[in-house]
């Protein structure tokens, strides 16, 4: 049988990866303003992610309680997931403006070690139980020449993607090691989702495997 969850999310990749385990997503977008509270440490990524992850959650609750599903907010799942994912080089990394950024943003990941947070926010609606953590996943590039970078850059357009390149793109190849988990980065942490929701519900949920493991180098 199919676990359902509200997934707080409009990302196709989430859906997939749900999906992909076993659990039936109905999707409801959040409408949130992502600006970070005066004060907070940029350069703390595990606390912006849960934080994002946060707002993104009750945003959507609200929209159950008080909005256009108050009505009948019994015909929906128990529980709402909502999650946020960055990249992390020395400091945050957005998606880029324009072919410029692009270059300057994949350039700096050349032999080196960056990273990929998720925050995910979980929460069981019947009894207001919240549980929010963060995945961690580094990813080591290789060598790479500044043409590879152009070309990529030109041919697949990278301007909707944090971090200026997807892992399951061309441009994945120059990962050389991974530590953590591949569908972190993908962008839905599952085996710590699944670990979590399940202590969160007290439900037993099946373990599918990943649906990436074969894209996935690892050191």
């Amino acid at each position: 049988m199919a676990y359902h969850i509200i997934l707080a999310s409009g990302s196709p990749r989430r859906y997939e990866i749900l999906k992909a385990h076993g659990v039936e997503p109905v999707v409801i977008p959040p409408d949130v303003d992502e600006s970070l509270p005066a004060g907070m440490d940029e350069s703390d990524p595990e606390a912006v992610v849960c934080y994002l992850s946060r707002v993104k959650a009750y945003a959507v609750l609200s929209r159950i309680t008080s909005g256009e599903f108050a009505a009948h907010p019994e015909s929906l799942p128990d529980v709402l997931l909502a999650s946020d994912t960055l990249v992390y080089n020395e400091e945050i990394i957005g998606k880029p403006v324009d072919e410029d950024d692009a270059f300057r943003i994949l350039a700096s990941y050349r032999n080196k070690t960056h990273e990929v947070w998720s925050g995910v926010t979980l929460l069981a609606r019947s009894t207001g139980a919240e549980d929010t953590f963060a995945v961690r996943t580094r990813l080591t590039l290789g060598d790479y020449g500044d043409d590879e970078i152009r070309d990529y850059v030109r041919r697949e357009k990278p301007y909707d993607k944090s971090g200026a390149y997807a892992i399951q793109s061309s441009f994945g190849k120059n990962v050389t090691a991974r530590e953590g988990d591949f569908e972190n980065v993908i962008g839905l942490p599952w085996p710590a989702v699944r670990e979590h929701l399940m202590r969160l519900t007290s439900c037993a949920i099946p373990d599918t495997g990943p649906k990436y493991a074969a894209n996935s180098p690892q050191g």
